[in-house]
């Protein structure tokens, strides 16, 4: 039993290979339906998909170091200019005559609680210059959980940059590419760290969530900047697709019995497949199962002239 359905699956292949037909608009195979069912293909019908327009990026995770130091040393700042502020009302709060300080006392405690908030105000300052006005802007406590996060793995700051700084004025999120998918990320702001070899003034984006553990320090990773503007395409799925020659291509249905091996242009992948805004129309089915044998059948096919 198992050598006669071996000879039958070998017969039904064969047939099927040399019912290959090559088409100017790209390969297409001719499959009864009985032996589409044999083979076990399956089509899903394509549905129109909306996405924002990207713009391609680069991203570098940053390392959160001088961020922490500065905090230390903000948060030591801080404390110091309260002591000092405290004190230093206690001696307006005296009268001249008051032997309990003099006046030399005084005007040394004002002069080192000046000193202190001047230090808080410089340490400010070198956040926004180092960081970025994004950074600059968060109020202390959220500052402080993030440096928090990111000490732990919860987080990571990764800068984002383009040619010529393409796409970056508004840019309020962006993808960034890891392991078999990508993360979703907001821009907090402008870097304040330019990418000379790309011309890009840069952007930081805050990575959070589970794969932040993912993002070590200096891993360059691909990226896009989702822009304000959306494009319509389809999605294909995963199981569509197949590799040949270094592109992907997916057998769209042209008939009961035919298949179109069509060349996937400028995929954007998703977490469940390829978002392509061309070379597929919304109602057109693609072979989800049985690709495998439906490529193997393609590629065993007799050539015209050969």
């Amino acid at each position: 039993m198992g050598d006669g359905r071996t000879l039958t699956s070998l017969a039904l292949t064969m047939a099927l290979a040399a019912a290959a037909q090559p088409a100017a608009a790209g390969p297409v195979l001719n499959v009864p339906p009985a032996v589409q069912t044999h083979l076990g293909v399956r089509t899903q019908i394509l549905t129109v998909r909306q996405r924002s327009v990207q713009v391609a990026a680069f991203a570098k995770v940053l390392d959160p170091g001088p961020l922490s130091q500065l905090e230390s040393d903000l948060d030591t700042a801080i404390a110091a200019a309260a002591a000092s502020g405290a004190e230093a009302a206690r001696a307006r709060a005296l009268s001249p005559g008051n032997t309990a300080m003099s006046a030399k006392d005084a005007e040394a405690a004002i002069s080192q609680a000046r000193q202190d908030e001047a230090r808080v105000a410089l340490l400010r300052r070198q956040i926004g210059l180092q960081w970025g006005p994004g950074v600059a802007r968060m109020s202390d406590a959220r500052r402080r959980a993030l440096v928090k996060a990111l000490s732990e793995g919860r987080a990571a700051l990764v800068q984002v940059d383009t040619p010529d700084s393409q796409g970056q004025a508004g840019a309020r999120t962006v993808e960034i590419d890891i392991g078999q998918g990508s993360v979703h990320a907001p821009v907090i702001g402008p870097s304040r760290n330019a990418e000379p070899r790309l011309q890009s003034s840069g952007l930081i984006a805050l990575v959070t969530g589970k794969d932040a553990v993912l993002f070590s320090i200096g891993l360059t990773q691909s990226a896009r900047i989702n822009q304000p503007s959306s494009q319509t395409g389809v999605l294909l799925p995963r199981a569509a697709l197949v590799r040949y020659e270094g592109l992907d291509w997916a057998y769209v249905r042209r008939g009961p019995g035919q298949f179109e091996r069509r060349q996937v242009q400028a995929p954007t992948p998703e977490k469940d497949g390829d978002f392509v805004a061309r070379g597929f129309q919304p109602g057109e089915q693609v072979a989800v199962q049985g690709v495998a044998a439906l490529f193997a059948a393609e590629q065993g096919a007799p050539r015209r002239g050969g």
